[in-house]
């Protein structure tokens, strides 16, 4: 079953992903100028690997 992924920007470096029914925020690391509030791009992306 194919899900709609939509990516929404919020603020500074941080975005919404939704899949679903499901919300997760992603944004940068403060050193890379984001707020931390959520996992990285590339955090996310090691993640869905299971790295």
């Amino acid at each position: 079953m194919a899900r709609d992924v939509t990516v929404t920007y919020v603020r500074n470096l941080q975005h919404e992903v939704r899949m679903g029914p499901h919300r997760l925020v992603v944004d940068e690391p403060k050193e890379a100028g984001g707020d931390d509030t959520g996992p990285g791009p590339y955090e996310l992306l090691l993640a869905s690997l299971g790295a």
